[in-house]
């Protein structure tokens, strides 16, 4: 159960947020767990994997998203992309925005294992 986040400096919300849910579920799950700060590849922001003879065996991904990243139209296409990888994928969204995410993701096509929102109240991370 280990987060590995590097040592790169935790400029934006996206970001904080991927390190801050990396360093909860490493807790939380029997496998590693990275972070892709800054990343708008085909990589997922988050996500848990074990070591495997041959490779490294990904277990699950998880994308962040902030309000502003939930206006940007592509958003959707990139869910469909990550989707496709055929692991269990997450999506961890501000506070409020479950069920508006569920219905653009049953309209985008995207199945998805579970939706976790997030908050900051005084200064404290909140995934539910």
């Amino acid at each position: 159960m280990t987060a590995i986040t590097g040592d790169v400096a935790i400029q934006s919300l996206h970001d904080q947020v991927s390190s801050l849910v990396a360093q909860r579920w490493a807790k939380s799950f029997q496998c590693k767990v990275t972070i892709n700060p800054g990343s708008e590849t085909a990589e997922p922001d988050v996500f848990g994997w074990q070591f495997a003879p041959g490779g490294n065996r990904v277990e699950w991904i998880a994308e962040v998203e902030t309000e502003d990243s939930l206006t940007r139209l592509d958003r959707y296409k990139r869910w469909q992309t990550l989707a496709d990888k055929s692991v269990p994928f997450y999506l961890v969204v501000p506070k409020g925005y479950r069920s508006k995410v569920r219905q653009l993701a049953v309209m985008a096509g995207v199945d998805l294992n579970g939706i976790y929102e997030y908050a900051f109240l005084n200064d404290t991370f909140q995934l539910a």
